[in-house]
């Protein structure tokens, strides 16, 4: 089985803060430090034969055109139609191009990376 993922989409995130104690001299005090986040949008696909890297290609295509689909629809309040958007526009590209893949093929996640603290 091969698995492959594909970063779709990334947008920045809140900005986190936190208070800690500066001890760098000899009064503590509270000092206030924050850093950024940028959430992504990830697909994962599982391939149960080996396939070129056209299929690929076409997998990466397909998906970063969905991507923006369920961005779109994400903006709506809720964003309750972004994941059967994604489905939806995925599935209809990958007919286009000549190959299916079964819903538990696909795998779609979020993951926030975050920066360092300042």
């Amino acid at each position: 089985m091969t698995i492959r993922e594909f970063e779709f989409i990334s947008v920045p995130g809140l900005p986190e803060c936190r208070v800690v104690m500066n001890n760098s001299i000899p009064i503590l005090f509270p000092a206030i430090q924050t850093r950024s986040t940028t959430i992504c949008a990830i697909v994962t696909i599982a391939q149960l034969e080996n396939m070129d890297e056209e299929f690929w290609n076409a997998v990466q295509e397909c998906s970063m055109l969905a991507g923006t689909g369920a961005f779109v629809a994400g903006a709506i309040p809720g964003g309750l139609a972004a994941v059967p958007v994604f489905m939806q526009i995925f599935g209809s590209c990958a007919a286009s191009k000549g190959f299916s893949l079964l819903a538990e093929q696909i795998q779609l996640r979020t993951e926030t990376r975050y920066g360092e603290w300042i």
